[in-house]
């Protein structure tokens, strides 16, 4: 099911330096259950054989791009959605894995009637160490279906953590790329959650209750290299996202949120000091 004209979601990978994950990367996409998608690889002036690995991949469907000069993953993210031609985009940062039928249960969302509205489609996620190990196999912070934004954003502030998920969990409407000012890195542990957050001013979320990615722990992941900013970062988001009204924070859901924050961010760095390094 593949339309020679426009495909029905694009997945774009921005990578850096992921010789020892992308094969496992790229090989997770195009071993999707739907497979009418462009597969777009922005490569970030690799130093190591990344691009090589990605060039060895033959498939009609995969477009790859160099950068001349390192941008760093602001930029480089920004790019990998710069140009894409699907319905839908999902962005999988050139370490983590989509499982099997994770297009085909995301796309059969947004594709329905019944959830026009919905500006985000997410997924719960497993996380793996370096080796593809599971070490949790679902993260499970929020139940399935369909949820208002004011709902999320204030859970997500009393949890004081990412309750939608990394880049790899989600799926989005194309459309909305032009209404939105796309991935800030101002906080960088949070450039996800700016993004999601931009997209539920257009809509709902839709959470799917079942793992359909993987998000890989490793001491190569930025996730890793800024870790130890986590508890700081967070708190800004935190303090961001209530000074927007119409997220309805309260004092109470900060008060909450500063104390599950800081146990999230000792967890999360005792995590990432633990299993990141794993051979």
């Amino acid at each position: 099911m593949f339309s020679h004209n426009r495909p029905v979601v694009s997945v774009a990978v921005p990578m850096y330096n992921n010789s020892r994950f992308i094969g496992d990367t790229i090989r997770s996409i195009l071993g999707q259950s739907f497979t009418d998608f462009e597969l777009l690889i922005y490569d970030d002036h690799s130093t190591d054989d990344s691009l090589e690995i990605a060039a060895s991949f033959f498939d009609s469907r995969i477009k790859i791009f160099r950068s001349q000069v390192n941008l760093g993953p602001e930029k480089n993210w920004n790019r990998s959605i710069s140009d894409v031609r699907g319905r839908y985009v999902k962005l999988v940062c050139g370490d983590d894995i989509l499982f099997p039928e994770c297009l085909e249960k995301q796309v059969a969302v947004l594709e329905n009637p019944v959830h026009a509205g919905v500006s985000l489609v997410s997924c719960q996620r497993t996380i793996i160490d370096p080796e593809g190990k599971p070490l949790i196999k679902k993260v499970n912070f929020m139940s399935g279906g369909r949820i208002d934004p004011v709902d999320v954003i204030r859970k997500m502030i009393r949890m004081g953590t990412n309750i939608i998920g990394e880049p790899v969990c989600g799926l989005y409407p194309a459309e909305l790329i032009r209404k939105i000012s796309g991935y800030s890195a101002v906080v960088p542990y949070t450039i996800d959650l700016d993004f999601w957050m931009q997209l539920l001013k257009h809509g709902d979320l839709y959470m799917i209750d079942e793992p359909l990615c993987a998000f890989r722990i490793s001491n190569l992941s930025w996730s890793s290299r800024i870790g130890e900013l986590r508890h700081s970062q967070f708190l800004e988001f935190m303090e961001q996202a209530a000074s927007d009204k119409s997220h309805e924070v309260t004092d109470l859901d900060m008060f909450i949120g500063r104390i599950n924050c800081a146990v999230q961010s000792m967890t999360s760095l005792m995590g990432f000091k633990l299993f990141a390094n794993h051979e």
